[in-house]
């Protein structure tokens, strides 16, 4: 399995545990778990908006 792989279900493993926080914590955990979701997914596609140097 490569790096990219692991990084990849684990990336995608951490959202789903968030949505599920989120379905469970309420709309004041919504404040903390958004933010978090969006470093998260940043931090998994973050090389596809890099731009590639010639």
């Amino acid at each position: 399995m490569s790096a990219d792989a692991r990084k990849g279900y684990g990336s995608t493993l951490i959202l789903m545990i968030l949505g599920v926080l989120a379905l469970y914590g309420g709309a004041l955990w919504l404040l903390a778990l958004i933010p978090t979701a969006v470093v998260v997914w940043y931090a998994a596609t973050g090389g596809m908006f890099r731009r590639r140097r010639n």
